[in-house]
């Protein structure tokens, strides 16, 4: 089972293993799944509609090319994030944390994520990830804040190019990047 912390006892854990091995069950995913819905984040997490029932949510954790980690602290669902668009040593990230994790802890763990993400090694010492990207709707000003501060840098402002299923329109949304040597 691959897992890290990120930061003051928030532990990530791989759903599933590199070797396509599953090392958590599909209770924890119900767990965070319940969390999220109960806290009426689904529509905000998944924001192009992909995701409305628990199944989807399987089946988006269960493809190839989305590498799952769930988050704990206390026993408790924290946080969780999924990397995905892998291209020459850079990927996309996206975090979504859990309502009793809101405020300072969020930053924790969002500057705890970034660090693992561009200090991981692999079996030969190389670094594996040069660049991590991320892409947030400009109109959830809290989440670009987060990003920022987490050690993102804004990039630029890609226009429509977030679709908001609720709303059916596609809008604006800023590119985060950040890099290992900066």
């Amino acid at each position: 089972m691959y897992g890290f912390e990120a930061a003051e006892g928030f532990t990530f854990y791989k759903y599933r293993d590199f070797d396509g091995t599953v090392s958590l069950t599909e209770g924890h995913l119900k767990w965070f799944w319940d969390v999220m819905q109960c806290a009426g984040q689904i529509p905000v997490i998944f924001y192009d509609g992909s995701v409305e029932y628990f199944e989807d949510f399987k089946r988006l954790v269960d493809k190839k090319e989305q590498h799952f980690f769930l988050g704990f602290k206390d026993d408790k669902p924290s946080g969780l994030f999924w990397l995905n668009g892998f291209a020459q040593r850079s990927c996309f990230v996206h975090l979504a944390i859990m309502p009793d994790f809101f405020g300072k802890e969020t930053l924790l763990m969002g500057k705890g994520v970034l660090r693992h993400l561009l200090t991981v090694r692999d079996v030969s010492g190389s670094y594996i990830l040069d660049c991590v990207k991320g892409l947030i709707p400009v109109m959830n000003p809290l989440a670009c804040r987060m990003a920022e501060r987490s050690g993102f840098s804004k990039v630029g402002i890609l226009p429509q190019s977030a679709y908001l299923a609720a709303e059916d329109k596609s809008v604006d949304a800023a590119i985060f990047c950040a890099v290992r040597n900066s």
